[in-house]
């Protein structure tokens, strides 16, 4: 697939199952250590999962989807805070279906608001999550991803 013009965002993006989640926050917020709970969680339930990019993410728009990729130096490495950077399993590109925002906890959002990140001109569903939160951000990424709306 031939990209058009996009850009480069500091932000961490990985595939679960099908679906694929951009996790955006500054440095420290947990980007990496979401990602690779959302892999871990993914693998025991059976589903496929791979990192598309750690730190750096390439995104562009291509038949009105969100795509994104890893600069080839990065490919299939994953920071491990203390550790280093860790070789895991990998997709070369994969279409972002859920942006996930890191923010401090007093600006996050208890109930989605059915909120939208423009990114490339492609609106995509957004979380606002408190940062460094692993577990809570992995239960409502799943539950967004998977679970549909209660609606009365």
């Amino acid at each position: 697939m031939e990209k058009q013009s996009g850009e480069l965002l500091h932000a961490t993006a990985v595939l679960v199952g099908d679906r694929g989640v951009l996790i955006s926050g500054p440095s420290g917020s947990g980007k990496s250590s979401i990602a690779r709970a959302l892999m871990d969680r993914a693998s025991t339930r059976g589903l496929f999962a791979a990192l598309i990019s750690d730190d750096q993410c390439q995104i562009w728009r291509a038949s009105g989807r969100l795509m994104c990729t890893a600069p080839a130096a990065l490919q299939g490495g994953l920071e491990v805070r203390g550790s280093g950077l860790h070789s895991v399993d990998f997709e070369t590109a994969a279409v972002i279906h859920l942006v996930v925002e890191l923010i401090e906890r007093d600006h996050a959002v208890r109930f989605a608001d059915g909120a939208t990140a423009q990114l490339q001109g492609v609106a995509i569903p957004h979380l606002l999550l408190p940062k460094r939160e692993i577990e809570a951000a992995c239960r409502a990424v799943e539950a967004r991803l998977f679970c549909p709306q209660w609606k009365k």
